[in-house]
């Protein structure tokens, strides 16, 4: 038999390797168009970063090395540019002198993998975009970037840049790596969240941790075209109106089959472009086989046929393959689409079906979320993981599983991979016998948890409500954060009232079982106590919040899981002469009266605040103390508690899963000599603009910038109806649903649009006092918005009533931050006196 293979790296390599050990006396080709015939494609972000140092590690085989050990004739730099089905040959054409010949064979394998999708944007071809898919493009990026970066050192050229397009798994790989050469990385992402193979309240809190590591995310906006600049420098111009400069453009926004060798053949597509298999990895021709990425193979979940561009099921459809080719009877069932990602010190992944995809293909479910720790919260090193679950709601069948996290995501994912192959449900995962040590897990492993949540949810004992439900599932209902006051204090959901777990079988007497009530705690354990207290006390309508607040904040992103840090890597350094800068810095300087470590890893909330509440209570105004926390949280709930008690934060920064904060008590510090005292530093106003009305936002705009003519900090939070005073008057064109079109017909766009609250008269009204401002010389609102802006004040839309309306973040005029109930509590904690107008 004769053997022809058409590419190398995964599944070609893999045909060929096996079918030598099934047949000796075979002859088999592998044709191979670059000039590596296999090689670790998924490391080569790491060699660019210096990670992996040594290039030739990446070579897994050479055509010398096959040749030696499995007598296998392979060609590199030979391209398959054509097939004859009937004489059963291929044309071949070398690559580096140009000729070609024709191969005979008996059995052809076509194994072309996929190539990168390049969509057709102005500047596309510019040599400053580039893609990663093979090791001559890794050279090339790492020449860029190594070149630049000397010059950097040398003084000859500014800061190294890079812009990633698509926040997939190797767009973040890259992003990473450049962060370790030092290049400043802004990540562009047309979704509302990175990572597609995870759900949002899983992606979100890898966000966060990027953000915190000063990656740049720009979510829900795209490439809209590539310029190139002097310098060798190329701006990136994005779709909502916004641009980025760059030294090198990673573009990284997936994958099509390369299936053109294929279709010319005759051979059956899919429309999706994948060459149609059966299980035995055989094409429409009796004496073509195919595998790896070019091909479509069944879904483990969900119906019909998918593209897996993954490199474990390309190694075993080559397997598959290269047995059938020897006469064996093998076939491969489907593909579950489970991978994992690294992510600085985070792992994020997931195995079968996102809860997304579910609902698409209208595949009935249930989800469950936990956040347990990676191994023994008393054992150093470990930080509470983001778990979820999918399952059948009837049988418990698993359909998906996704998780984030610190320590063990790998294992747990693993687990439930291998689970979801095997058909198990979640009551075969609360039997699961799972290793356990303290450094390496827990007595009820994090799949056993999963798992009775799960089983819970179909017994009937535990009834759930959703965060991306919300305000809806609330409606009429009681809203019970059963959190210790401390927690509450430091944030809830709005309308939601403090009934910590000890009290409750207390308070419950007074209340009617008749009204609907929502629980919810920080990840849920707490709150399905609660849950099972009100059950048997005869309430009819009880749930429980999937996840608890961790999941809340994280899908709609409060401050906390779901935002980015804005108090991380504080400075002190004097700035501009400021004195009031310049007493911090000595008073800093100069070191405090006492100074305690305070190591609260491990410790999930609200055990952070709680140990530091405990040893604040034992120091005096001066005294310093450090804290160093494993809870991604703690980023927002520490400065928030500190600020709250008139403690000031003298630095925050990214520490492993967490962060290790300095805090100086009293909100004063001890006076040292020529230094004066720092006082606490609340001052200035906190605005909420609920009205979309003309004259009171023209009212709120007045005082803000009379407060910033007089030095004075001001925050505006906007929500509801005051969301239409930033919307921009002609806002990129975006896809919307039909209520969202709605919404946006009815509602005024933009501070122009705006209507008085009374004697508006169809319009009449409103133009008068505009006319009347202007002859008095009185700034109209989209002036007083600039200089408002302009001035310092921090404008702020509310992200959860942006998604109940349909507005996007393209639909905001510059300067606008996005933030949560969470962001305007902070500012008003920080502030002299609070408007509601």
């Amino acid at each position: 038999m004769k053997l022809v293979v058409v590419g190398g790296v995964a599944a070609g390599a893999s045909i060929a390797a096996r079918a030598r050990r099934l047949d000796e006396t075979a002859e088999i080709i592998v044709l191979e168009r670059g000039h590596h015939i296999s090689f670790a494609n998924c490391g080569l972000p790491y060699h660019i970063g210096d990670v992996i140092t040594d290039r030739q590690r990446l070579l897994v085989q050479t055509p010398q090395s096959l040749r030696e050990s499995l007598n296998i004739d392979a060609r590199t730099g030979h391209e398959v540019i054509a097939i004859d089905r009937e004489a059963r040959t291929v044309t071949v054409r070398n690559i580096d002198d140009n000729t070609e010949y024709t191969e005979t064979y008996d059995a052809l394998a076509l194994t072309p993998g996929s190539e990168p999708v390049r969509p057709p944007l102005p500047g596309i071809d510019s040599p400053n975009v580039m893609v990663l898919r093979r090791i001559g493009d890794m050279d090339r990026i790492k020449q860029r970037i190594d070149d630049a970066l000397e010059a950097h050192a040398n003084k000859e050229r500014g800061p190294v840049t890079a812009a990633v397009i698509g926040a997939g798994y190797i767009g973040l790989e890259m992003a990473e790596n450049f962060h370790h050469r030092g290049v400043t990385v802004n990540v562009v992402e047309a979704a509302d969240q990175i990572l597609p193979p995870v759900d949002r309240e899983i992606a979100v809190p890898v966000e966060n941790h990027l953000r915190a590591r000063g990656i740049g995310l720009h979510l829900n906006t795209a490439a809209a075209a590539f310029v190139d600049q002097e310098g060798g420098r190329v701006r990136v111009e994005l779709t909502n109106n916004s641009s980025l400069e760059a030294d090198i453009v990673i573009l990284s926004v997936g994958v099509r089959p390369s299936s053109a060798l294929a279709q010319a053949a005759g051979l059956e597509l899919s429309p999706k472009g994948g060459v149609i298999v059966d299980e035995h990895m055989r094409t429409s021709d009796p004496h073509i086989w195919a595998a790896g990425d070019v091909v479509e193979t069944p879904h483990t979940v969900l119906p019909g046929q998918s593209l897996f561009p993954l490199a474990g099921p390309a190694n075993r459809q080559g397997r598959v393959a290269a047995e059938n080719i020897c006469g064996r009877s093998t076939t491969y069932t489907s593909t579950q689409g489970t991978s994992i990602v690294k992510v600085f010190d985070m792992v994020a992944g997931g195995t079968g079906a996102t809860e997304r995809q579910l609902v698409d293909a209208g595949v009935a479910y249930r989800a469950v979320h936990v956040h347990p720790s990676g191994h023994a919260g008393y054992y150093p090193g470990t930080a509470a993981m983001h778990l979820k679950v999918l399952f059948d709601p009837e049988s418990g069948k698993l359909l998906g599983a996704q998780a984030s996290g610190f320590d063990g995501v790998d294992k747990r994912l693993d687990v439930l991979a291998t689970a979801l192959r095997l058909g198990a449900t979640v009551y075969d995962l609360e039997e699961l016998e799972l290793a356990y040590a303290p450094p390496f897990g827990s007595a009820k492993d994090p799949v056993n948890m999963a798992g009775f949540v799960g089983a819970n949810t179909i017994r009937g004992d535990l009834t759930l409500w959703y965060a991306q439900d919300f305000p809806q599932a609330v409606a009429g209902a009681k809203v019970v954060d059963v959190r210790t006051p401390e927690e509450f204090d430091l944030w809830h959901i709005p309308g939601a009232v403090n009934v910590p777990l000890a009290t409750l079988r207390d308070e419950v007497e007074q209340w009617d079982p008749t009204i609907p009530v929502r629980l919810y705690c920080a990840v849920g354990f707490r709150s399905y106590l609660a849950h099972r207290i009100l059950v048997q006390r005869g309430f009819a309508d009880v749930r429980t919040l999937s996840g608890g607040s961790i999941t809340f904040r994280a899908w709609h992103e409060v401050e906390g899981e779901g935002a980015s840090p804005q108090h991380a890597e504080i400075s002190h350094a004097p700035a501009g002469g400021d004195p009031a800068l310049e007493k911090i810095a000595a008073a800093v300087a100069q070191g405090p009266a006492h100074h305690i470590d305070l190591d609260c890893t491990g410790l999930a909330c609200p055990g952070p605040i709680m140990s530091l509440k405990k040893t604040a209570a034992s120091l005096k105004p001066g005294d310093e103390v450090t804290v160093t926390v494993s809870d991604p949280g703690f980023a927002h709930d520490g400065p928030a508690w500190a600020g709250a008690n008139g403690h000031e934060i003298l630095d925050l920064t990214p520490h492993g899963p967490g962060y290790r904060m300095t805090m100086r008590m009293g909100g004063a510090v001890a006076p040292a000599s020529g230094a004066g005292v720092v006082t606490d530093p609340r001052e200035g106003m906190s605005f909420v603009v609920f009205s979309g009305d003309l004259d009171k936002v023209l009212a709120a705009f007045i005082i803000a910038n009379g407060a910033l003519a007089m030095d004075k900090p001001v925050r505006m939070f906007f929500t509801f109806w005051g969301l239409n005073a930033l919307r921009r008057e002609n806002p990129p064109a975006r896809d919307r649903k039909a209520l969202d079109k709605m919404f946006g017909a009815m509602m005024p766009s933009g501070p122009d649009a705006l209507k008085l609250s009374t004697m508006n008269m169809a319009g009449a009204g409103t133009a008068m006092i505009k006319k009347v401002m202007k002859d008095h010389s009185v700034s109209s609102l989209p002036e007083l918005m600039s200089a408002a802006i302009e001035g310092g004040a921090e404008i702020t839309a509310c992200t959860m009533t942006m998604d109940l309306l349909g507005i996007a973040e393209s639909d905001l005029i510059d300067g606008v931050q996005l933030g949560g109930v969470a962001t305007f509590i902070a500012a008003a904690e920080k502030s002299g006196s609070t408007l509601f107008i």
